[in-house]
């Protein structure tokens, strides 16, 4: 009887204080002999269609880190830090020169990547309640912004299912990671448990913990688990997603600027969540705003994006435009988003003949 009562007690208090246990109650075995088995931690990312698809500079940097740890996890894996994270983690992590070589040596959890992805690879703010440091994956798990999360907007649901972008980050208690295709159902994270073999019918046949999990780009197979660009939950239907955020930065950009203008004309910008909003014009003094947006259009991803309108000042030189993507009164250079393309502005000179 006894028995029967501390063992749950155990196992509740294990998931819940540990974070990033991941997939650990999806795990089954099956004797079948005529199954094709493929490995989730072994996936092929189309990386250019990835980057030409997605016209937010933030995202394709996003995509561009993800690929680079891919690199890494090719020379030497790093793992998950099967045996807790010690308590002079975060110190040890900031001061050291190569951040992959530290976690190989030390382990990383699951927030404590994404910490890695954003704020240092990304050079994002990231927790808004302490700065240099990660969020934790209970936090990710909130369904309401706190004071951590300021840096990001909550993702709506598509019913009881998430339809994310790349970038975005899905959490459930006690796991998060990151999206990397959502339409391939392909995440990038590290976590304490993994499918290491999945069969056609998506059962996991084989897992690994401890010393053999961490980072992987990590494919999502199992029937139900996202379909359709909708992600349900990762490995089992206990670990339902229960919220998802996207980063600020994000979630602003410039998809469309005229290629040559001259100052103090007024031009037409195309992009996401740019209504209303500072953009910094190269060699300007003073940021200028755009006006709110007088029309609609759709990217090519079905994405709505404004059509605004903004006049060039006249200290304006050519380069990228800048766009403050944080919602404060006073604007801040720090927190912009370049735009990808270049802008020629010429001056207005009068030619005058004797």
């Amino acid at each position: 009887m006894f028995k029967h009562i501390i063992l749950p007690t155990f196992c509740f208090f294990y998931f819940f204080v540990a974070g990033c246990t991941s997939t650990k109650y999806s795990h089954r075995k099956y004797n079948s002999y005529n199954q094709n088995y493929v490995d989730p931690t072994r996936v092929e990312v189309d990386w250019k269609k990835l980057y030409s698809s997605n016209a937010s500079s933030q995202v394709r940097s996003f995509l561009n880190y993800s690929k680079e740890t891919k690199e890494e996890l090719s020379e030497k894996k790093i793992p998950y830090a099967w045996n807790g994270i010690s308590k002079n983690w975060n110190d040890k992590y900031l001061d050291s020169k190569n951040k992959y070589d530290f976690m190989r040596r030390n382990g990383v959890d699951c927030t404590r990547f994404l910490w890695h992805l954003y704020s240092e690879k990304m050079n994002l703010p990231f927790n808004s309640k302490t700065k240099r440091a990660p969020i934790l994956s209970h936090s990710f798990a909130q369904r309401k912004s706190n004071s951590e999360l300021k840096n990001f907007v909550p993702l709506k649901k598509n019913g009881n299912l998430f339809k994310p972008r790349p970038g975005d980050i899905l959490a459930f208690p006690g796991h998060a990671l990151a999206v990397l295709d959502p339409d391939k159902c392909i995440a990038i994270q590290s976590a304490s448990w993994v499918c290491k073999k999945r069969a056609d019918n998506g059962s996991c046949v084989n897992s690994a913990t401890g010393k053999e999990t961490g980072v992987s780009i990590y494919k999502l197979t199992n029937r139900g688990d996202c379909e359709n660009g909708l992600w349900k939950q990762l490995d089992s239907p206990k670990n339902k997603f229960t919220a998802g955020w996207r980063h600020k930065a994000l979630n602003t950009w410039i998809e469309k600027i005229p290629p040559k203008a001259n100052v103090n004309d007024t031009i037409t910008l195309i992009g996401y969540n740019i209504s209303h909003r500072y953009i910094y014009f190269n060699g300007a003094k003073k940021p200028s705003k755009t006006s709110y947006s007088y029309s609609k259009t759709k990217s090519k991803k079905y994405d709505n994006l404004d059509i605004v309108s903004i006049k060039i000042p006249h200290d304006a030189k050519s380069g990228k435009l800048k766009i403050y993507w944080d919602n404060k009164i006073i604007p801040d250079i720090r927190h912009t988003v370049e735009s990808n393309d270049i802008i020629y502005i010429e001056k207005n000179t009068l030619l005058s003949s004797r």
